[in-house]
């Protein structure tokens, strides 16, 4: 509560008494003249301006003379009777001066609390060193809050703010080594309960201050906050980078005296600081990399002026390398190059006299550059970094370039100007190539034998009972493998054509599971192998292309047949979780090596194990698995150690949208 005004040092604002009519203004006037109050603290008037900001007092003959809107439209406003004018009028005016006075000063209060707010942010942000922003912002703090004491933990080291020894900080009693791990106590997640509000960031202790004395050293506590301190509050600091820190605040009062302005106050000294210390620690950072960068760039260059004739042997190299080099002044214009360049240039038709050449061509071979265009000077302003060209005719020889800019410079930082670096990428383009038109010749090749398969196999259904015959069950197999196989094939050749999409439909994924598995039992029965089921009792019903995710458990459980031995487990199971379901396949077998890992689901990537057991098989069917579980929204991971076996696990979302499968890549 505010102290009470004193009329003597403070001018109130003066009373606005407004009669509805005239026997209510002389009742009005009768009432304050009556009780020695002048016009220096009331008048009575009979008209009103509806915007005045003076408290206003309504004295009215009867309840319909009383106008709610004037009432309810401002603050300190309030009506009288006039039957009770002569009693009530006096003490409504003395009650309304008082609040008035009140709000006044309480609006003071706050703009001043906000003027040293501000000037506080403003000292946070040009401390010049993490010690001049700790004590800036200690300072600032209790002198703002008159607060018994103030401190600011800070990590020294944003890498290191796990470590207690990394924490600086300051406080109005000293510091040492023990009060900085008593800080970082403090700061601890175990000693605080959370306030509500504002925003769920303001923290205080659990424990009074009095038990704290009796758990950590009372000496080391009283150095910190005093013996007079019995109540801390506490606000976190983010920093860039993850680091913690905190501000604390202690009063000599026993009960918590900060209101909800004050909280949001230091709620907002808290952000400043932990931007100002951000900025402090990258300048620091930029610094020392400005630093090392000045040392290494004079090392080197007192390493060429030592060794002038190293000149000889770069330019030796220059022409022996595989790469094209041409070195551009900050005008650009070529001043050297090396001679794989003048080889590409020869290749290109190059026209010294236009400087554009006639036979440059994109990615296809045969779709010539657009007139005009110079790919050097596009690779200098960064257009076309990283695209490939093919230099020559293309009834003759041709050759894939790549090019890159790199700009060359002083080490004072003046600018020299610009190597262009192009790279001779043909081999690889054409095996890229070649490996294409194979896997879509070997594909179609193998689609007509299956289709023809198929298709003798439907009309065998058609024309007779193989379930009379005895061999329903193995006919079914063999058509339900004729047909996975087809559809693999199919995707095969999508790999290239990027037609693959998604049919989303309602499918019961422990029924799919089923199937999967009891097609694959027979085969894990010949080679005395364990194919075991976990799914719940309940039926677990999504949204997901049912073909597809069929795909995927059964290239999942074939990769773990084959890198599983006799006697092996493979476990398949499944789990709804919230909104998504989890499709987990298990082994025991070899395991996967962890740089294997990292490329196991490139396309045609092999482990070197595979490859020397011989194991069957061409790389794409995790390739087709990771597509197929990202185009439903999804996402797998593999857990394995080698000798210890491998677990698959798939995520799935319960409703999946219909969209195009993502491309798969063109390059491994």
């Amino acid at each position: 509560m505010p102290e009470s005004r004193d009329s003597d040092a403070v001018d109130p604002l003066s009373v606005v008494v407004f009669a509805a009519n005239a026997s209510c203004a002389e009742a009005a006037r009768a009432a304050l003249d009556a009780a020695g109050l002048g016009s220096d603290v009331a008048t009575v008037e009979d008209t009103l301006d509806e915007n005045t900001h003076h408290p206003v007092l309504l004295v009215a003959a009867n309840a319909e003379q009383i106008d709610t809107d004037l009432l309810v439209s401002a603050v300190d406003r309030d009506f009288v009777l006039i039957d009770n004018a002569a009693r009530e009028v006096p003490a409504r005016v003395r009650v309304l001066r008082e609040r008035a006075w009140r709000r006044r000063s309480r609006l003071a209060n706050a703009e001043q609390m906000r003027t040293e707010t501000m000037e506080l942010t403003f000292a946070v942000h040009t401390a010049e060193t993490i010690d001049d922003l700790a004590a800036a912002v200690t300072e600032g703090l209790r002198r703002m809050f008159s607060a018994h004491a103030a401190a600011v933990v800070i990590p020294a080291d944003p890498e290191a703010a796990g470590d207690p020894t990394s924490i600086a900080w300051t406080a109005d009693h000293g510091s040492s080594p023990e009060l900085a791990e008593l800080m970082e106590s403090l700061a601890t997640a175990e000693a605080l309960d959370r306030l509500p509000a504002p925003a769920d960031l303001h923290l205080r202790l659990a424990k009074p201050v009095d038990d704290l004395f009796r758990e950590q050293n009372a000496e080391t506590v009283e150095r910190l906050f005093g013996t007079d301190a019995r109540h801390i509050m506490l606000v976190p600091v983010e920093f860039d980078g993850g680091a913690r820190g905190a501000l604390f605040l202690a009063d000599a009062a026993e009960p918590a005296r900060r209101t909800e302005y004050e909280r949001g106050l230091m709620s907002y000294v808290a952000m400043q600081v932990g931007r100002a210390a951000s900025e402090l620690w990258l300048r620091d950072r930029q610094q020392a990399s400005e630093e090392q960068l000045h040392k290494t760039s004079a090392e080197l260059q007192r390493l060429v002026d030592e060794m002038d004739d190293l000149g000889v042997v770069i330019r030796s190299i220059a022409d022996a390398v595989n790469v094209g080099v041409i070195f551009y002044d900050t005008d650009n214009q070529p001043k050297l190059h090396n001679h794989m360049v003048e080889r590409l240039l020869a290749l290109a038709g190059f026209n010294e006299a236009t400087g554009f050449s006639t036979h440059v061509y994109g990615s296809d071979r045969h779709t010539r550059v657009k007139e005009g265009v110079n790919i050097v000077s596009e690779t200098l302003e960064g257009d076309q970094r990283g695209l490939i060209y093919w230099m020559g005719d293309p009834e003759g020889e041709q050759r894939a370039v790549v090019t890159e800019a790199h700009a060359i410079s002083k080490p004072n930082g003046e600018q020299l100007g610009s190597a262009i670096v192009t790279y001779d990428v043909t081999d690889l383009a054409n095996a890229i190539e070649i490996r294409e038109e194979y896997l879509a010749t070997v594909s179609h090749e193998l689609r007509t034998p299956l289709t023809s398969i198929v298709g003798y196999l439907d009309l065998i259904d058609d024309g007779y009972d193989v379930e009379a015959l005895g061999f329903g069950r193995e006919f079914r197999t063999i058509q339900r493998s004729a047909e996975q196989m087809l559809g693999l094939i199919r995707d095969l050749l999508s790999t290239s054509t990027r037609d693959l999409s998604l049919r989303i439909e309602p499918v019961d994924l422990s029924a799919l599971l089923a199937q999967s598995v009891s097609t694959f039992r027979p085969t894990l029965e010949a080679a005395h192998q364990t194919l075991q089921l976990e799914t719940p009792k309940a039926t677990v019903l999504a949204h997901l292309d049912a073909g597809r995710v069929r795909q995927v458990v059964d290239n999942l459980i074939s990769n773990a047949t084959k890198y599983t031995d006799e006697g092996g487990v493979i476990t398949v199971g499944l789990k709804p979780d919230a909104d998504t379901v989890v499709i987990t396949v298990a082994d025991n077998g070899s395991g996967i090596s962890k740089p294997d890992q990292a490329r196991l689901f490139d396309r045609f990537f092999r482990t070197r194990d595979a490859r020397e057991a011989a194991i069957q098989g061409v790389g794409i069917g995790l390739t087709i698995v990771r597509t197929i579980v990202d185009a439903h929204g999804g996402t797998i991971s593999v857990d394995s150690e080698p000798g210890r076996g491998s677990t698959f696990t798939v995520r799935l979302p319960m409703r999946a949208e219909a969209s195009p499968l993502p491309t798969l890549p063109l390059q491994p």
